[in-house]
């Protein structure tokens, strides 16, 4: 449970402490005066993505710090959780969980264990077809899951040889230009009507002509 939310320079908040208690708690205000930046702080604190336009007009850092009362946790002192983060305007983040400097994706999977932030139109998502074969996927149990990462890994397979086949014959007209040179150098070997063995006897010829020559340069030389 969330006992104290401490927010510091951000937006129009410069520095203020709100104190919760167990159960509903309920905020109220008029328009602008700040209710949509203590939801920002909660995300801010839950390892959500800043906008350093947010730290204050003057300021060089906002500062978010959330203490959770959670006494079956067993990193808890006293019970108590404290969960801080500043954010200074050169980027620099400093988050840390009971005074143990972590980093921000740290922090993000920690605070999962204990904050959900849900929108005004978060059950729409329910709406969205796209997802519905996810939501049937995930109903259908381990066989189901096991079939879809049989199958996405296959799927993955192919999609590596269809890419490097691409790679190696090109589009249409790339493959018809290579079709067109192999069958143009097929034929240029069968016209030349190359027998068995053919290489061979010609490199015998080769040694005997090159032998004839050096033995007319020896008889010339003798003379």
């Amino acid at each position: 449970m969330i006992s104290t939310l401490h927010i510091k320079n951000i937006g129009i908040i410069e520095d203020l402490s709100i104190d919760l208690n167990q159960g509903l708690n309920v905020l109220t205000g008029e328009t602008g005066a700040g209710k949509t930046l203590i939801i920002d702080s909660l995300q801010i604190i839950s390892g959500g993505r800043f906008s350093k336009d947010m730290i204050r007009k003057g300021e060089n850092n906002s500062f978010v710090e959330l203490c959770m009362y959670e006494p079956n946790y067993e990193n808890s002192e006293d019970g108590n959780i404290i969960v801080s983060r500043e954010i200074n305007l050169n980027g620099k983040n400093i988050c840390k969980i009971n005074g143990r400097m972590v980093t921000v994706n740290e922090l993000k999977e920690f605070m999962k264990n204990f904050l959900e932030i849900h929108g005004q139109n978060d059950n729409q998502y329910l709406l969205d077809s796209k997802k519905h074969l996810s939501y049937l996927d995930s109903f259908s149990g381990e066989k189901i899951k096991q079939l879809i990462n049989k199958y996405k890994k296959l799927y993955s397979e192919y999609n590596k040889i269809r890419k490097e086949l691409k790679e190696n014959l090109g589009d249409d007209k790339e493959k018809q230009r290579k079709l067109d040179l192999l069958q143009y150098q097929i034929n240029e070997i069968e016209e030349t009507n190359l027998n068995l063995n053919e290489d061979e006897e010609l490199e015998t010829k080769r040694k005997i002509f090159q032998n004839s020559e050096n033995i007319t340069n020896n008889l010339r030389t003798s003379r």
